[in-house]
C-alpha cells in the first residue's frame, strides 16, 4: 500500500514537473530563436571569459561586461551604418559620376548580350535572343526578392529589436549562472558522470568552434574586401562589410564572391585597375579561410565542405538568417556527439556479452 502511494506521488511529481515544463516553452516560444542563439553564444564563450578574467584579473562579471559590450558594438555598429546608407542610397539621387546599382546591371547584361551576339554570329544559332528574355527575368525577380526583403526587414524592425534585447537577457543570465546550471546538469544527466562530462565538452567545443572559426574569419573576410572596395572605390563601405560578413558564413560559396562581383562590376564600367585590385583582393579573401581555420578549429572539428554547405544552407531556408550560426552549430554536435553516444548506448551490450 505504502509502495503504491509513493509510485502516486512519484507519477503525480514528474506529471506537474512536466506540465509546467511545457506551459513554460509554450509561452516562451516566440523567443525560441534568440534563447537558443544565446545558448550557443555562452557555451562558446564560457571559456573565453574565464581565460579573460584570469588575464585581466578581474571579476567574472566584468569580463562578462565587456565581451557583451564588444559584441554588440563589433555587430550593431556596421549592421546600423549599412541599413542607414542603403536607406540613403535608395532615397537619394546619385552623386555626378556614380551610377545606380542596377545601372551597373545593365551595362553587365548589355556586355554579356554582346558576347552572345558575336557567337551566334560565329555559330549561325540565335543565343542572345533567348538569353535577353532570360536576364531581363532575372534582373525583375532580383529586384523584386530584394524590395520585398527589404521591406519585410522593416516591418519586423521592432520584432528584432525585441528579439535582440531577449538574446541579451538570456546571454547574461547564462554567463552568470553557467556554473550553477553545470552543477544542475550533472546532478540530474541519465548518463554517467563521465559521459555527461564529455557530452558537455564537445557541446561548448562545439559551439566556441562555430563563434570563432565562422564569426572571426567572416569578420576578418568582412575587414579584407570592404577594405579593398574602399582603396578601389567600389562599392559602400559598411555595405560591403556587412554583406561580406553574412555571406562569409557560407561553406563552399564563402567570402569571395562579393569582392568579384565588385571587380566584374569595376571591369563593365571601364575601371580596369579597380577591377584587377578588387580581383587580387577576391583571392585574398577567399584564402584566408583555408588559412586560418586549421589553426582556430585544428583537424578534429574536419567536415566536408559539402555537407558543410547542406546544413548552412538547409537551416537558412529551415530557419532565416538565424540559421546562419545554428546550422554549423548542428553539424558540429551531430558529428562530435553521434559517436559518444553511440557508444554509450552499446555499452551495455558488450557487458552483457562478456558475462
Amino acid at each position: 500500500m505504502l509502495d503504491a502511494i509513493k509510485s502516486k506521488a512519484e507519477w503525480a511529481r514528474w506529471g506537474i514537473l512536466g506540465l509546467l515544463t511545457a506551459l513554460f516553452l509554450y509561452i516562451n516560444l516566440p523567443f525560441l530563436v534568440p534563447i537558443i542563439i544565446a545558448s550557443i553564444f555562452a557555451l562558446g564563450l564560457d571559456d573565453f571569459i574565464n581565460r579573460l578574467s584570469q588575464k585581466v584579473r578581474r571579476s567574472r562579471g566584468f569580463s562578462i561586461g565587456l565581451t557583451v559590450f564588444a559584441g554588440l558594438a563589433i555587430f550593431w555598429i556596421p549592421l546600423t551604418l549599412a541599413i542607414y546608407r542603403i536607406a540613403m542610397h535608395m532615397s537619394a539621387p546619385p552623386e555626378p559620376g556614380q551610377e545606380r546599382l542596377g545601372v551597373q546591371f545593365q551595362h553587365l547584361k548589355e556586355l554579356l548580350l554582346n558576347i552572345l551576339t558575336k557567337i551566334s554570329h560565329t555559330v549561325g544559332t540565335d543565343l542572345a535572343g533567348p538569353a535577353r528574355g532570360m536576364m531581363d527575368n532575372v534582373l525583375r525577380r532580383t529586384g523584386e526578392i530584394i524590395f520585398k526583403f527589404s521591406s519585410e526587414i522593416l516591418a519586423q524592425l521592432p520584432t528584432i529589436l525585441l528579439a535582440s534585447f531577449v538574446f541579451l537577457l538570456v546571454l547574461v543570465a547564462l554567463l552568470v549562472k553557467a556554473s550553477a546550471i553545470r552543477s544542475l546538469l550533472t546532478e540530474y544527466t541519465p548518463f554517467k558522470e563521465e559521459t555527461t562530462q564529455r557530452l558537455l565538452e564537445i557541446t561548448k567545443s562545439g559551439c566556441e568552434s562555430t563563434l570563432f572559426s565562422t564569426l572571426v574569419i567572416g569578420l576578418v573576410q568582412a575587414s579584407v574586401v570592404s577594405i579593398g572596395s574602399l582603396i578601389f572605390g567600389e562599392g559602400d563601405f559598411w555595405l560591403v562589410m556587412t554583406a561580406t560578413f553574412f555571406v562569409s558564413f557560407i561553406p563552399v560559396i564563402g567570402a569571395a564572391p562579393v569582392g568579384f562581383l565588385l571587380a566584374v562590376m569595376a571591369f563593365v564600367g571601364d575601371r580596369l585597375g579597380a577591377g584587377i585590385g578588387m580581383t587580387i583582393v577576391a583571392l585574398i579573401a577567399g584564402s584566408i579561410d583555408n588559412i586560418l581555420k586549421p589553426f582556430m578549429v585544428g583537424k578534429d572539428n574536419d567536415v566536408n565542405p559539402m555537407v558543410g554547405f547542406t546544413c548552412v544552407v538547409g537551416a537558412i531556408i529551415m530557419m532565416g538568417l538565424p540559421g546562419l550560426i545554428i546550422g554549423p552549430v548542428i553539424m558540429n554536435l551531430f558529428v562530435g556527439l553521434s559517436p559518444l553516444l553511440l557508444k554509450e548506448n552499446t555499452a551495455p551490450v558488450i557487458e552483457i556479452a562478456d558475462n
